[in-house]
């Protein structure tokens, strides 16, 4: 049971690390709130729909 949970893991972190690269997004804030360094490696962007 431990082995495959943790084949499991190994293979859920192999493949998402072999595609990391493909998942790069540019998307203008503008001048839309934010926090942090504008230079940060990364921006994390949340969309949210209040109704």
């Amino acid at each position: 049971m431990m082995k495959k949970l943790l084949l499991c893991i190994f293979a859920l972190l192999l493949f998402g690390t072999a595609h990391a690269g493909d998942q790069k997004t540019d998307v203008p804030i503008g001048d839309s709130p934010s926090m942090g360094p504008t230079d940060a490696p990364v921006t994390i962007i949340e969309f949210v729909d209040f109704q």
